[in-house]
Formats: structure tokens, C-alpha cells, sequence
């Protein structure tokens, strides 16, 4: 996986990219994958639930229980970049883990490539780093 991290960024996007298209039961392959806070990443939480550490991991718990519930996903998905989006715009950024994780599960979701700024290869060390981080 690693292996996939070079210079332009290219393979880890894209890595990313098809992470987020693998169905639900695929991604819990991986069992857990912290990428911010006590909420945000697949299977993360991994077994005690703690509250989010702030509203950026609160969007990702709404995330988590709409995922859960009987709403179809891609609402869920579209729900979530939408409050991502609006927190951004309120507090003037989005930690980096996360720009990855808006820009992959928008494009799941349907969206655009456009919108967001675009993550740099420099964001997914910092997301590689979060996701090296043993689950709770």
C-alpha cells in the first residue's frame, strides 16, 4: 500500500478513489481506518464509540449513523460533503485528512471533480500518517 505513495500524488488518489467505490462489506477489509478524530474513516470507530472531537469528526459520526441507517448511501454520502462543505465555509478550512476523504466520497457520490480545492500530495502524508494510527 505504501508502495502506492510517489511523487505526483497520482497513485494515492487513485488509491483512495477505489477505496471509496468498493462496497461497504469490501472496505471493512481493511477492519479500521482512522483518518481524523474518534469518527472519521472506515470501520472507525473500531469498538468504543467516543464522542467527536470537534465538528469536523461530529460530521463524520452523522455520516456513520446515516450509513447505518435505512437511507440509501449515496444520500448519506451527499449529505455528509454538504456539511463538510458548510464547515469549511465556517470555520475557513478542512483538516487535511478530510480533503481527501470529501474529495473521494463526493466523487462516489456522484459529484463533480471541481468544487473543494483539490488535496496535494502533501495532504495524503498527513492522511497516511492518521491512518497508520492503531484504532481504538
Amino acid at each position: 500500500m505504501l508502495k502506492c505513495l510517489d511523487r505526483s500524488g497520482f497513485r494515492v488518489a487513485v488509491w483512495l478513489l477505489a477505496l471509496s467505490l468498493l462496497p461497504a462489506g469490501a472496505a471493512h477489509a481493511f477492519k479500521c481506518l482512522p483518518l481524523y478524530g474518534n469518527w472519521c474513516g472506515p470501520g472507525h470507530p473500531a469498538s468504543v464509540a467516543l464522542p467527536p472531537v470537534d465538528v469536523f469528526d461530529a460530521a463524520c459520526m452523522h455520516h456513520d449513523y446515516c450509513i447505518a441507517s435505512p437511507v440509501p448511501e449515496t444520500l448519506c454520502d451527499r449529505a455528509f460533503v454538504g456539511e463538510l462543505h458548510q464547515l469549511a465555509a465556517q470555520t475557513g478550512y478542512l483538516p487535511r485528512p478530510l480533503q481527501w476523504a470529501e474529495y473521494a466520497i463526493r466523487l462516489k457520490s456522484g459529484g463533480g471533480w471541481g468544487g473543494m480545492p483539490m488535496p496535494t500530495p502533501w495532504d495524503a502524508m498527513g492522511m497516511l500518517s492518521s491512518a497508520l494510527a492503531p484504532c481504538q
